[in-house]
C-alpha cells in the first residue's frame, strides 16, 4: 500500500546549532520523531536524532514533513526542485521557493538532499571484501572492491576501485584491477551527460594496461523508490599497452545499460546489473564488453554480504593466444556509508 511521503516540521527560533534537530517526522501510525534529515535514496529517509543516533524510515511509512531549511527534491517523472519543505491540506508535499509553493504527490519523491549539506555528508559509497580458499585444489581468491559518489545539485560524481587476485598451485598468479572516475549531468527531466576514464590491468584478456577515456549522453527509463533502468551510448577511446607486442590506440563506439532493483523493508536488499559494449570503429570487427552483477543484503545497520560476478570479454584480445573470456565470481562481506 502506497502512503503519500510526507514531513512535519516544528520549527523553533533556536540558534543554528540547535536549530538542525527541529525537523518532525510524522509517521502513518502517528508516532513523531524530533530530527534533522539528512537524505532519501532508496526508498529510506535518512534522519538524526539527539537520542538514537542515525535512522532510516521507510518512505512510505512518512505521513508528513515540513522544514525551512532548502532541500533538493527529484520526482520519478525527472522533475526537480530547490527549496523549504511543507504539507498542505491535501496531503501533497510542496516545496517553496520564494512565495510560490509547488504540491506534489509524496509517493513519486526518489531523492530528497538537503542543498548546503557540508562536502563529506554528500558522499556515500561502500566497502566490500572476498576472501576464499579450496584446499583440495590449493586455489585461493581474494578481491577489493569500494566505490564512492559525491552528489550535487545536477552533478554526480563517482570513483571506483576494484582489485581480484588468484593464486593456485603449478601456475603464475593473476590478478584484475580497474581504477575508474566518471561523472553524470542531469539534462532536462530524465537525461543525461556522461564522462567516464580510467584503469585497467588484466593479463588474463592480453593486456598490462589499458586507459579508457568515455563520453556519452544517456536516459533515465524507470526510476522510482524500488527500482532505476538507464541506458545510454557515445564514444570511447582507449590505449593498450600488452603483454607481447606494440602499444596501440582505438576508437570505439560506446552502449551501457545499468539496472538496479532494491527494497527498503528490513533487511535491505540491492541488486544492480552493468553491461557496456564498445564496437570497434577503428578496428573495424573488434567487440569488447563488460558485465557487472551485484547483489547485497544488509545483515545489521550499514553491514552486508553479498555475491559479485563480472565477465570481461574481448574477441580479439591484443595478446596472441590470450583468453577472450575472463569470469569471476566471489561472496564478500561489506559496509556502506
Amino acid at each position: 500500500m502506497r502512503t503519500s511521503a510526507l514531513l512535519v516540521l516544528l520549527a523553533g527560533s533556536a540558534s543554528p546549532a540547535l536549530a538542525a534537530k527541529t525537523d518532525v517526522v510524522v509517521l502513518v501510525n502517528g508516532d513523531t520523531i524530533t530530527c534533522e534529515i539528512k537524505s532519501l535514496d532508496y526508498g529510506r529517509l535518512h534522519v538524526k536524532t539527539d537520542d538514537i543516533g542515525t535512522i532510516d524510515i521507510e518512505w512510505n511509512k512518512v505521513a508528513s514533513v515540513r522544514s525551512p531549511r532548502t532541500f533538493r527534491v527529484e520526482t520519478a517523472s525527472g522533475l526537480r526542485l530547490l527549496g523549504s519543505l511543507s504539507t498542505n491540506a491535501a496531503g501533497q508535499l510542496e516545496v517553496t521557493s520564494g512565495t510560490a509553493p509547488v504540491a506534489i504527490d509524496g509517493a513519486t519523491v526518489v531523492s530528497l538532499s538537503e542543498r548546503d549539506r557540508r562536502f563529506w555528508n554528500r558522499i556515500d559509497g561502500s566497502l566490500d571484501f572476498g576472501l576464499s580458499y579450496t584446499q583440495s585444489s590449493g586455489v585461493g581468491q581474494l578481491n577489493f572492491n569500494t566505490q564512492a559518489t559525491y552528489r550535487d545539485t545536477n552533478v554526480d560524481t563517482t570513483a571506483s576501485i576494484a582489485s581480484y587476485f588468484t593464486q593456485q598451485p603449478e601456475a603464475d598468479d593473476t590478478s584484475r584491477h580497474l581504477v575508474q572516475v566518471g561523472s553524470s549531468r542531469r539534462v532536462g527531466r530524465q537525461g543525461l551527460w556522461l564522462v567516464q576514464g580510467g584503469f585497467e590491468r588484466n593479463e588474463e584478456l592480453g593486456y598490462q594496461v589499458r586507459g579508457t577515456g568515455t563520453v556519452a549522453v544517456g536516459r533515465y527509463a524507470v526510476r522510482s523508490n524500488r527500482a532505476v533502468l538507464g541506458f545510454g551510448g557515445g564514444l570511447s577511446t582507449s590505449r593498450e599497452v600488452p603483454v607481447d607486442g606494440e602499444t596501440t590506440q582505438s576508437l570505439d563506439g560506446f552502449f551501457t545499460v545499468r539496472q538496479s532493483f532494491f527494497t527498503y523493508d528490513t533487511p535491505k536488499t540491492d541488486i544492480s546489473t552493468s553491461l557496456d559494449l564498445y564496437p570497434g570503429l577503428s578496428q573495424w570487427g573488434r567487440v569488447r564488453a563488460q558485465l557487472d552483477v551485484r547483489i547485497k543484503r544488509e545483515i545489521v545497520s550499514n553491514f552486508t554480504v553479498g555475491f559479485t560476478l563480472y565477465d570481461s570479454y574481448d574477441n580479439r584480445p591484443p595478446t596472441d593466444e590470450a583468453r577472450k573470456n575472463d569470469v569471476g565470481f566471489s561472496v564478500t562481506v561489506g559496509w556502506t556509508f
